[in-house]
Protein backbone atom coordinates (compact mmCIF):
# COMPACT_ATOMS: atom_id res chain seq x y z
CA UNK A 1 0.00 0.00 0.00
CA UNK A 2 0.74 3.66 -0.18
CA UNK A 3 2.74 2.74 3.73
CA UNK A 4 4.98 0.27 1.99
CA UNK A 5 3.66 -2.43 3.87
CA UNK A 6 2.46 -5.96 2.12
CA UNK A 7 1.37 -9.34 3.21
CA UNK A 8 2.32 -12.71 2.08
CA UNK A 9 -0.42 -15.16 2.53
CA UNK A 10 0.01 -19.41 2.75
CA UNK A 11 -3.14 -19.31 -0.28
CA UNK A 12 -5.56 -17.04 -1.12
CA UNK A 13 -8.36 -15.63 1.27
CA UNK A 14 -11.73 -16.00 0.58
CA UNK A 15 -12.29 -12.21 1.84
CA UNK A 16 -10.54 -9.11 3.42
CA UNK A 17 -11.79 -7.90 6.98
CA UNK A 18 -9.68 -5.14 6.57
CA UNK A 19 -11.96 -3.74 3.82
CA UNK A 20 -15.01 -3.69 5.82
CA UNK A 21 -13.88 -1.33 8.52
CA UNK A 22 -14.55 2.42 8.36
CA UNK A 23 -13.51 5.53 10.66
CA UNK A 24 -16.90 4.67 12.55
CA UNK A 25 -15.26 0.91 13.62
CA UNK A 26 -11.43 2.45 15.00
CA UNK A 27 -13.09 5.62 16.35
CA UNK A 28 -15.20 6.08 19.74
CA UNK A 29 -16.10 9.44 18.25
CA UNK A 30 -19.75 9.77 17.89
CA UNK A 31 -20.71 10.63 14.15
CA UNK A 32 -23.41 12.73 13.27
CA UNK A 33 -25.28 10.13 10.91
CA UNK A 34 -25.92 7.59 14.15
CA UNK A 35 -29.41 8.06 13.94
CA UNK A 36 -29.91 6.48 10.60
CA UNK A 37 -27.35 3.95 12.33
CA UNK A 38 -28.96 0.11 11.66
CA UNK A 39 -29.67 -2.22 14.47
CA UNK A 40 -26.49 -3.47 15.90
CA UNK A 41 -27.23 -7.14 15.66
CA UNK A 42 -29.19 -8.72 12.80
CA UNK A 43 -29.25 -11.75 14.68
CA UNK A 44 -30.56 -12.93 18.32
CA UNK A 45 -29.44 -15.46 20.73
CA UNK A 46 -32.90 -16.07 21.36
CA UNK A 47 -34.67 -18.24 18.66
CA UNK A 48 -37.93 -19.60 17.99
CA UNK A 49 -37.57 -23.03 19.77
CA UNK A 50 -39.38 -26.29 19.39
CA UNK A 51 -41.45 -27.21 22.34
CA UNK A 52 -41.61 -30.97 21.56
CA UNK A 53 -44.43 -31.25 24.87
CA UNK A 54 -47.17 -29.65 23.01
CA UNK A 55 -48.20 -30.38 19.37
CA UNK A 56 -47.94 -27.23 17.00
CA UNK A 57 -49.17 -27.34 13.30
CA UNK A 58 -46.15 -26.36 11.25
CA UNK A 59 -47.14 -23.22 10.69
CA UNK A 60 -47.60 -22.45 14.46
CA UNK A 61 -44.48 -21.82 15.99
CA UNK A 62 -43.98 -22.51 19.70
CA UNK A 63 -42.57 -18.87 21.68
CA UNK A 64 -41.46 -21.62 24.78
CA UNK A 65 -40.77 -20.55 27.91
CA UNK A 66 -42.84 -17.82 26.62
CA UNK A 67 -46.20 -17.05 26.38
CA UNK A 68 -46.71 -15.37 23.89
CA UNK A 69 -45.18 -14.00 20.54
CA UNK A 70 -45.28 -10.40 22.36
CA UNK A 71 -43.37 -11.06 25.53
CA UNK A 72 -40.67 -13.45 23.38
CA UNK A 73 -40.30 -10.04 20.91
CA UNK A 74 -39.95 -7.77 24.24
CA UNK A 75 -37.58 -10.12 26.14
CA UNK A 76 -35.18 -10.92 22.84
CA UNK A 77 -34.77 -7.33 22.65
CA UNK A 78 -34.18 -6.70 26.43
CA UNK A 79 -31.97 -9.50 26.48
CA UNK A 80 -30.08 -9.58 22.89
CA UNK A 81 -27.79 -6.79 21.01
CA UNK A 82 -25.72 -4.40 23.23
CA UNK A 83 -25.63 -4.02 26.73
CA UNK A 84 -26.55 -0.65 26.19
CA UNK A 85 -29.78 0.18 23.86
CA UNK A 86 -28.59 2.51 21.46
CA UNK A 87 -30.86 4.71 18.75
CA UNK A 88 -30.71 1.13 16.40
CA UNK A 89 -31.90 -1.06 19.26
CA UNK A 90 -34.66 1.32 19.74
CA UNK A 91 -35.35 0.85 16.33
CA UNK A 92 -35.67 -2.72 16.31
CA UNK A 93 -38.15 -2.48 19.10
CA UNK A 94 -39.77 -0.05 17.21
CA UNK A 95 -40.18 -2.38 14.47
CA UNK A 96 -41.35 -5.16 16.31
CA UNK A 97 -43.92 -3.35 17.99
CA UNK A 98 -45.33 -2.44 14.01
CA UNK A 99 -45.23 -6.18 13.16
CA UNK A 100 -48.14 -8.54 13.43
CA UNK A 101 -46.96 -10.47 15.91
CA UNK A 102 -47.32 -7.36 18.51
CA UNK A 103 -50.89 -7.72 20.33
CA UNK A 104 -50.71 -5.27 23.34
CA UNK A 105 -53.37 -7.60 25.23
CA UNK A 106 -50.66 -10.21 25.79
CA UNK A 107 -49.08 -7.50 28.40
CA UNK A 108 -51.75 -7.31 30.64
CA UNK A 109 -50.07 -9.10 32.92
CA UNK A 110 -46.69 -8.86 31.80
CA UNK A 111 -44.36 -8.85 34.39
CA UNK A 112 -40.54 -8.46 33.26
CA UNK A 113 -39.14 -9.94 36.46
CA UNK A 114 -41.42 -13.58 36.39
CA UNK A 115 -40.52 -13.68 32.64
CA UNK A 116 -36.90 -13.12 33.29
CA UNK A 117 -37.23 -15.83 35.88
CA UNK A 118 -38.93 -18.65 33.64
CA UNK A 119 -36.25 -17.97 30.75
CA UNK A 120 -33.41 -18.91 33.51
CA UNK A 121 -35.33 -22.17 34.58
CA UNK A 122 -35.62 -23.02 31.29
CA UNK A 123 -31.91 -22.96 30.85
CA UNK A 124 -31.48 -24.95 33.73
CA UNK A 125 -34.44 -27.67 32.43
CA UNK A 126 -31.28 -30.22 31.12
CA UNK A 127 -33.15 -33.22 32.24
CA UNK A 128 -36.09 -32.96 29.82
CA UNK A 129 -36.06 -35.94 27.40
CA UNK A 130 -38.42 -34.38 25.47
CA UNK A 131 -38.42 -30.61 26.32
CA UNK A 132 -37.16 -27.91 24.67
CA UNK A 133 -33.66 -27.30 23.40
CA UNK A 134 -30.95 -25.37 25.79
CA UNK A 135 -30.34 -21.65 24.72
CA UNK A 136 -26.98 -21.90 22.97
CA UNK A 137 -24.93 -19.79 25.95
CA UNK A 138 -26.57 -20.98 28.61
CA UNK A 139 -24.78 -21.27 32.06
CA UNK A 140 -24.39 -24.14 34.43
CA UNK A 141 -23.53 -24.52 38.20
CA UNK A 142 -21.50 -27.41 39.30
CA UNK A 143 -19.28 -29.07 42.18
CA UNK A 144 -16.05 -29.41 41.73
CA UNK A 145 -13.99 -32.52 43.51
CA UNK A 146 -10.34 -32.00 44.38
CA UNK A 147 -8.30 -34.45 45.93
CA UNK A 148 -6.09 -33.27 48.83
CA UNK A 149 -2.45 -34.19 49.74
CA UNK A 150 -2.18 -35.41 53.17
CA UNK A 151 1.60 -36.23 52.90
CA UNK A 152 0.69 -39.90 53.74
CA UNK A 153 0.58 -42.90 50.77
CA UNK A 154 -2.54 -44.46 49.55
CA UNK A 155 -3.35 -47.59 48.26
CA UNK A 156 -5.14 -46.23 45.66
CA UNK A 157 -6.23 -42.84 44.61
CA UNK A 158 -9.79 -43.28 46.24
CA UNK A 159 -8.40 -43.44 49.31
CA UNK A 160 -7.43 -39.71 48.72
CA UNK A 161 -9.58 -37.20 50.92
CA UNK A 162 -11.70 -35.23 48.94
CA UNK A 163 -12.61 -31.57 48.89
CA UNK A 164 -16.22 -30.21 47.11
CA UNK A 165 -16.14 -26.65 45.84
CA UNK A 166 -19.65 -25.42 44.88
CA UNK A 167 -20.66 -23.01 43.24
CA UNK A 168 -19.10 -23.28 39.92
CA UNK A 169 -20.49 -21.54 37.49
CA UNK A 170 -18.79 -22.14 33.63
CA UNK A 171 -20.96 -22.78 30.03
CA UNK A 172 -19.61 -24.39 26.90
CA UNK A 173 -16.66 -23.40 25.04
CA UNK A 174 -18.18 -24.99 21.85
CA UNK A 175 -21.38 -22.96 22.47
CA UNK A 176 -19.82 -19.67 23.05
CA UNK A 177 -17.81 -20.69 19.30
CA UNK A 178 -20.50 -21.07 17.89
CA UNK A 179 -22.60 -17.57 19.19
CA UNK A 180 -19.84 -15.90 18.16
CA UNK A 181 -18.78 -17.41 14.70
CA UNK A 182 -22.07 -16.64 13.85
CA UNK A 183 -22.59 -13.02 15.49
CA UNK A 184 -22.44 -10.43 12.89
CA UNK A 185 -19.54 -9.00 14.04
CA UNK A 186 -17.26 -12.26 13.06
CA UNK A 187 -17.46 -10.54 10.20
CA UNK A 188 -14.13 -8.58 11.02
CA UNK A 189 -12.36 -12.07 11.96
CA UNK A 190 -9.03 -13.05 10.31
CA UNK A 191 -9.62 -16.64 9.08
CA UNK A 192 -6.39 -16.89 6.58
CA UNK A 193 -3.45 -15.61 8.62
CA UNK A 194 -0.67 -13.47 6.88
CA UNK A 195 3.19 -12.59 7.03
CA UNK A 196 3.24 -9.15 6.91
CA UNK A 197 6.15 -7.07 5.86
CA UNK A 198 6.97 -3.22 5.34
CA UNK A 199 9.37 -1.76 2.84
CA UNK A 200 9.60 2.35 2.89
CA UNK A 201 11.47 2.18 -0.02
CA UNK A 202 12.19 0.08 -2.97
CA UNK A 203 15.45 -0.45 -2.29
CA UNK A 204 15.37 -1.06 1.40
CA UNK A 205 15.05 -4.48 2.72
CA UNK A 206 11.50 -5.29 3.79
CA UNK A 207 11.11 -6.02 7.31
CA UNK A 208 8.60 -7.82 9.76
CA UNK A 209 5.52 -6.24 11.31
CA UNK A 210 4.54 -8.28 14.16
CA UNK A 211 1.35 -6.31 15.50
CA UNK A 212 -1.49 -9.58 15.45
CA UNK A 213 -1.75 -12.91 16.56
CA UNK A 214 -2.97 -14.03 13.05
CA UNK A 215 -0.10 -12.07 11.28
CA UNK A 216 2.27 -14.73 13.69
CA UNK A 217 4.22 -17.51 12.61
CA UNK A 218 2.20 -19.56 15.09
CA UNK A 219 -0.52 -19.01 13.28
CA UNK A 220 0.57 -19.36 9.61
CA UNK A 221 1.73 -22.69 10.70
CA UNK A 222 -1.28 -23.66 12.62
CA UNK A 223 -2.99 -23.21 9.39
CA UNK A 224 -0.97 -24.68 7.36
CA UNK A 225 -1.51 -27.48 9.73
CA UNK A 226 -5.60 -27.99 8.90
CA UNK A 227 -4.95 -27.41 5.61
CA UNK A 228 -2.86 -30.80 5.61
CA UNK A 229 -5.31 -32.76 7.49
CA UNK A 230 -7.42 -35.28 5.80
CA UNK A 231 -10.74 -33.81 4.83
CA UNK A 232 -14.25 -34.63 6.49
CA UNK A 233 -16.27 -36.80 4.49
CA UNK A 234 -18.56 -34.87 2.16
CA UNK A 235 -17.61 -31.66 3.89
CA UNK A 236 -16.23 -28.75 1.69
CA UNK A 237 -15.97 -26.34 4.20
CA UNK A 238 -13.41 -23.84 4.49
CA UNK A 239 -10.82 -25.24 7.63
CA UNK A 240 -10.03 -22.65 10.08
CA UNK A 241 -7.63 -21.73 12.82
CA UNK A 242 -10.25 -19.94 15.66
CA UNK A 243 -7.31 -18.28 18.14
CA UNK A 244 -8.37 -18.53 21.72
CA UNK A 245 -6.93 -16.21 24.34
CA UNK A 246 -7.91 -16.73 27.67
CA UNK A 247 -7.55 -14.75 30.97
CA UNK A 248 -8.15 -14.70 34.73
CA UNK A 249 -8.24 -12.38 36.89
CA UNK A 250 -9.74 -11.47 40.43
CA UNK A 251 -12.11 -8.72 39.85
CA UNK A 252 -13.30 -6.44 42.58
CA UNK A 253 -17.28 -5.84 42.83
CA UNK A 254 -17.48 -2.56 45.08
CA UNK A 255 -15.98 0.34 46.55
CA UNK A 256 -17.00 -0.79 49.75
CA UNK A 257 -16.78 -4.33 51.26
CA UNK A 258 -15.10 -7.32 50.05
CA UNK A 259 -17.59 -8.78 47.40
CA UNK A 260 -15.50 -10.45 44.46
CA UNK A 261 -15.42 -12.66 42.02
CA UNK A 262 -12.92 -14.59 39.99
CA UNK A 263 -13.76 -14.87 36.34
CA UNK A 264 -12.43 -16.36 32.66
CA UNK A 265 -13.08 -14.52 29.93
CA UNK A 266 -12.16 -15.92 26.50
CA UNK A 267 -11.07 -13.19 23.93
CA UNK A 268 -10.33 -14.45 20.03
CA UNK A 269 -7.11 -13.29 18.01
CA UNK A 270 -8.76 -13.60 14.83
CA UNK A 271 -10.33 -9.79 15.82
CA UNK A 272 -7.84 -6.87 15.67
CA UNK A 273 -6.38 -5.74 18.69
CA UNK A 274 -7.70 -2.30 17.85
CA UNK A 275 -11.32 -3.76 17.53
CA UNK A 276 -11.27 -6.16 20.66
CA UNK A 277 -9.81 -3.75 23.00
CA UNK A 278 -13.13 -0.95 22.46
CA UNK A 279 -15.43 -2.16 25.12
CA UNK A 280 -18.71 -1.08 23.20
CA UNK A 281 -17.11 -4.06 20.78
CA UNK A 282 -18.55 -6.89 23.33
CA UNK A 283 -15.33 -8.80 22.52
CA UNK A 284 -14.92 -10.08 26.08
CA UNK A 285 -16.96 -13.51 26.89
CA UNK A 286 -17.07 -15.08 30.24
CA UNK A 287 -16.51 -19.07 30.21
CA UNK A 288 -16.37 -19.29 34.12
CA UNK A 289 -16.87 -18.08 37.33
CA UNK A 290 -14.77 -19.60 39.95
CA UNK A 291 -15.94 -19.59 43.79
CA UNK A 292 -13.89 -19.02 46.37
CA UNK A 293 -12.73 -21.12 49.31
CA UNK A 294 -13.56 -20.61 52.42
CA UNK A 295 -10.22 -21.52 55.09
CA UNK A 296 -10.57 -24.85 57.06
Amino acid sequence: NAFGMYREYPLIPTHNPDDLLTLDNLSDITAPQVVTDAPVQTNSRLSVIIDDRQTHSANTPSYFPFANSTIFGLMNWMWSGSAMKSIGEMIKLINFLKSDDFKKEDLIDFDIRKETAKFDTSLEDTGLKKGPAVVKDGWREVEVDIQVPTGQAHASDSDIPVFSVPGLHHRSIVEVLKAVLTDSASRYFHYTPFKQFWKPTPESEPQRVHDEIYSSDAMVEAHEAIQNLPPEPGCQLERVVAALMFWSDSTHLASFGNASLWPIYLFFGNQSKWLRGKPRMGSCHHLAYIPKVSSI
